[in-house]
């Protein structure tokens, strides 16, 4: 098995982390006011990558994913209102953010793995300096569709609704792999930041 295989599968297992804790969070309400959020503009999806890469703890990157996760996250997942003992939201919530920054948190690995590989199509990407040219050189199409499918199946055994696992393929398909994707595409154009 490749080194690169082998992080597949470690991704494989913590994306049923990140499934069950969603999971778990989506029998709550929102509970907007539990938390306050600041005004500033949320950050791009390779600024946030960027901010990641550079950050060298678990506590600071999720310190990163909080506002993106309460702002887009949770209203794709939750209903709005309040539930009547809130509170238990926010251990719910700390569940899912560690256990998505811990699924990100391979996505640096899995860079450093291609770059040792360097395909042609990579080499070629790298040599250009262009992001967009690297992202698409380090995509799999097939790869990120049996991780959706994944998804599907883990969530479907879990959900407390039929409307769950879609919402969670939803999360996965615009935020989790486009952002996993620009936190390799960042590793990879600045080598010396992992």
């Amino acid at each position: 098995m490749t080194a690169l295989a082998h992080l597949r599968q470690v991704i494989a297992a913590l994306d049923e982390s990140v499934v069950t804790a969603l999971c778990a969070r989506a029998r709550f309400r929102r509970n907007d006011s539990l938390y306050t959020l600041n005004g500033n503009p949320l950050a791009s999806l390779p600024e946030l990558a960027r901010a990641f890469n550079q950050s060298a703890t678990q506590a600071g990157r999720i310190h990163l994913l909080r506002p993106l996760y309460l702002r887009l996250l949770l209203p794709e997942l939750c209903e709005p209102g309040a539930d009547p003992d809130p509170a238990v939201c926010i251990s719910a919530d700390s569940a899912c953010l560690d256990a998505i920054a811990r699924r990100l948190a391979q996505s640096v690995h899995i860079a450093t793995r291609k770059r040792e590989a360097l395909p042609p199509a990579l080499q070629r990407a790298l040599s250009t300096g262009d992001p967009q040219q690297v992202e698409i050189a380090i995509t799999h199409e097939a790869v990120e569709g049996e991780v959706l499918t994944r998804v599907q199946t883990l969530a479907a055994a879990q959900a407390h609704s039929p409307d769950i696992p879609p919402r969670l393929v939803a999360i996965y398909r615009n935020w989790l792999i486009p952002l996993s994707r620009n936190i390799q595409v960042h590793g990879l154009l600045h080598r010396g930041t992992f």
